[in-house]
């Protein structure tokens, strides 16, 4: 793996981070997958975000180098005004949450456990958070966009919260103040004003203040910073290894978010003027043993012919080549000169085979084997089939 150069810091604000997502200076490189948290995993990460405890650290890289990705804002961020300082690898699902719950003063579109869709807003029941007995989790409550909590088919009303005067009667803090100074102060005077700024209340929210929201409102995050000097070929590979979605990003989706930044969508490409699908049962991909190749084959196999050209221009003997490293390296201006000349390199890749009786993938030692064969017909050209010597 190439060498990475980084700089952790183990001292970075929360707040700062959350400013950075709203400004549009922290986004998401496009190739990251949406957020997907739901509505216990919110109420736990704000559960852990007011005791202070650990919740993992955040990579993120700087803008501005070799590795140019298309990015995106956070969700709920709305349409930034600038360019990105920063893209986040890692750590999107838990700032998201945040920022959507503790940040912006939209209900949160989330889902329950059963996904089905929803909208919420958080608060903190002040009472239960400072109870030592009691479990944080059970202190984060969550309520339905009109703030009321119902039952018995929505006639009764268990919470309602559609107010700040209710709020104050039932002890529950709103979570999306959190971080407006003047509005968590406005509110903890409403509070105590209720009861008449009785001591036990004042000494309440005092505690309120100092127990709870002071971890949330000073909570820091270890962030790893991969600098703009970071080669390509390892911020793909950190992405992946720190990629916990399940889900393996491919070569394919790496290189398509190199292309956004051109603005030429690749996987809309493909769609349209490459793939299978859209020949259908015509050239270049008719027949069982061409249908095995899909979008990453295809882009290995532009990448190889590339590699090929690029080699006679410089009069090099040798260094063809369709490594991972040299498909993230493929450029646009490269992609959108020689593939239509590899789209035919498939279609004589076909008939060669044809030509030889092989009409099945089973019939092919290697399906991998396609490939390269692609790149040589389209190197070779059409008299690859008029010279029989050839």
């Amino acid at each position: 793996m190439p060498k990475v150069a980084a700089s952790s810091s183990l001292d970075t604000s929360l707040k700062k981070l959350l400013e950075g997502i709203g400004s549009g200076s922290i986004q998401l490189p496009e190739f990251q997958r949406g957020w997907t948290w739901d509505d216990l995993r919110i109420r736990a990460i704000l559960a852990t975000l007011t005791q202070g405890y650990p919740m993992g650290a955040v990579m993120r890289l700087q803008c501005g180098g070799e590795a140019r990705f298309k990015a995106r804002p956070f969700e709920g961020a709305g349409t930034p005004s600038g360019e990105p300082e920063f893209l986040v690898l890692d750590g999107q699902q838990r700032l998201t949450s945040i920022y959507r719950a503790a940040w912006s003063r939209d209900a949160v579109e989330t889902k329950t456990e059963k996904d089905q869709a929803v909208r919420r807003f958080y608060y903190l029941d002040v009472v239960k958070s400072l109870d030592p007995v009691a479990d944080r989790m059970d202190a984060v409550v969550s309520v339905p966009e009109t703030r009321m909590l119902l039952k018995n088919f929505n006639k009764d009303v268990v919470l309602d919260l559609s107010s700040p005067e209710k709020e104050w009667a039932a002890g529950m803090f709103p979570l999306n103040i959190l971080y407006d100074g003047y509005a968590r102060e406005k509110w903890g005077n409403g509070y105590k004003k209720l009861y008449g700024f009785a001591d036990e209340t004042v000494d309440r929210y005092s505690a309120f203040l100092e127990e709870v929201l002071a971890p949330a409102l000073e909570y820091k995050l270890p962030v790893i910073t991969l600098s703009k000097e970071t080669p390509k070929e390892a911020v793909c590979q950190v992405f992946e290894h720190v990629n916990t979605g399940g889900v393996s990003l491919t070569v394919f989706e790496l290189v398509t978010a190199t292309f956004a930044t051109g603005d030429f969508d690749l996987r809309w490409d493909w769609a349209e003027h490459v793939s299978p699908a859209v020949h259908g049962d015509q050239e270049p991909f008719a027949t069982d043993v061409m249908k095995a190749v899909d979008e990453k084959d295809f882009l290995t196999a532009v990448t190889l012919y590339a590699s090929h050209e690029r080699r006679l221009l410089e009069g090099r003997e040798t260094g063809s080549s369709c490594k991972r490293k040299d498909v993230l390296e493929l450029s646009l201006a490269d992609y959108q000169k020689y593939k239509d000349a590899v789209i035919d390199g498939f279609r004589m890749a076909r008939e060669f085979l044809l030509d030889e009786r092989i009409y099945m993938l089973k019939d092919l030692p290697y399906v991998s084997q396609l490939v390269p064969l692609a790149a040589v017909c389209a190197a070779a050209g059409r008299k690859l089939f008029a010279d029989p010597k050839a």
